[in-house]
């Protein structure tokens, strides 16, 4: 089993495991239909749907099957998100969700950046890669920037459950180990 950093430091934020005392935050950015459109999680509709996901984050984190960071900014000491990822070596993937009112300004890019570099600096890990749906322009971007590649698109591959009950075209991104 894994043992991951309980906090992820960059120039702009710190990534530590989320608590309970996050509900109100991740309810903020978890309801919004905005930022929810294309997760593979529904919409948050109510507080308790942030308290059970902050309940499931810290049980994953636990058993090892995922590791969670809550997204805060140094400045603000706010959340504004969360990046997860789950290793399953030689590979692992990840995902991230940020609030809508902090889009654009890096952030994203940042938080993904250090939680590949900490992945990547495993040495059994050779491939880390993410998805986002064909229409999520703004997250391929993200992915780019942050130094992954687009492999592809896998047809019909995952339920966007805001979106619609069908399963939706997907870009997967990776970034692989460059062979010794």
């Amino acid at each position: 089993m894994h043992q991951a950093p309980a906090q992820l430091i960059t120039e702009r934020l710190i990534l530590r495991r989320p608590s309970l005392a996050d509900a109100a935050a991740v309810y903020e950015y978890g309801r919004d239909p905005e930022v929810t459109r294309y997760m593979d999680w529904t919409r948050h509709t109510s507080i308790q749907d942030a308290i059970e996901a902050l309940e499931s984050f810290a049980a994953q984190w636990e058993s090892g099957s995922e590791f969670c960071w809550a997204i805060t900014t140094k400045a603000e000491n706010t959340v504004i998100g969360t990046i997860a990822c789950r290793i399953e070596s030689p590979r692992a993937d990840f995902g991230y969700v940020l609030n809508r009112r902090y889009w654009g300004q890096g952030l994203a890019t940042e938080a993904v950046r250090a939680v590949l570099s900490w992945v990547m600096s495993l040495p059994e890990i050779d491939r880390i890669w993410a998805t986002c749906d064909t229409e999520n322009l703004a997250s391929a971007r993200v992915l780019e920037k942050a130094g992954l590649w687009r492999e592809g698109i896998l047809p019909c591959y995952i339920v966007r459950p805001n979106l619609s009950p069908i399963p939706r075209d997907t870009f997967i991104f990776a970034k692989v180990r460059e062979p010794v």
